[in-house]
């Protein structure tokens, strides 16, 4: 079986559905997202997964120190992620599944050597990211996803789909395009068209390459 190809939302997929032997819709979020793709590799193990999508970038103000705020429409690929909001939020800050003893929060790694050429590709930067259930649309949230997990972009599956990955022992790669970016949204530059005619160019690209094997 080849690489499976992953998507969240139906139009990420338009213009890979048909064009590769696996492609599968998830649904979006994390719940969904990893049901889905549990069902899937529970029926077949193909040789890879990747998914690909659009994503939300935390801005310059928000990040950690040291970190370069992404353009829109820059494609990345995701080394790894962190669970963002999974923990609850007290009067003396938030704490998270792992501070308590009662989960993992991440890192969620992706396999590096599929990463690589995906980053020798395409050209683009290696990012780390933040899966959340409620996307930061307004400042504080934004700020404290950025802070609490040194993330550069914002997804709603990634971590969930490579911990799937990992208990399946599938490697797992992710590319993503941005598309906005978090935070208030008078300033998020919200341009969902063009980044997703720059994700079927991408994976336009991924598909001829033959780096999925």
């Amino acid at each position: 079986m080849s690489t499976l190809l992953v998507y969240a939302a139906p139009r990420e997929g338009e213009s890979v559905v048909g064009r590769h032997p696996e492609v599968l819709g998830l649904g979006v979020g994390k719940l969904a997202a990893a049901i889905s793709l549990t069902q899937a590799l529970a029926r077949a193990r193909p040789e890879a997964v990747l998914s690909f999508g659009i994503a939300g970038a935390y801005p310059s103000r928000h990040l950690r120190a040291g970190l370069r705020e992404l353009a829109l429409l820059e494609v990345c690929v995701v080394s790894h992620e962190w669970l963002a909001d999974e923990g609850v939020e007290a009067p003396e800050g938030f704490r998270d599944l792992a501070t308590m003893g009662l989960g993992e929060v991440g890192p969620w790694l992706a396999d590096g050597d599929r990463s690589d050429r995906l980053v020798e590709l395409l050209g683009c930067a290696r990012v780390v990211g933040a899966t959340v259930s409620t996307v930061s649309g307004v400042e504080s949230i934004s700020q404290a996803y950025a802070a609490r997990t040194g993330a550069q972009v914002e997804t709603m599956e990634g971590a969930a789909l490579a911990a799937v990955c990992r208990r399946f022992g599938v490697p797992f790669a992710q590319l993503r395009v941005i598309s906005n970016y978090t935070g208030d949204r008078s300033r998020s530059g919200w341009d969902l068209e063009a980044a997703l005619a720059k994700l079927a160019e991408v994976m336009g690209r991924v598909l001829a390459s033959g780096v999925l094997g």
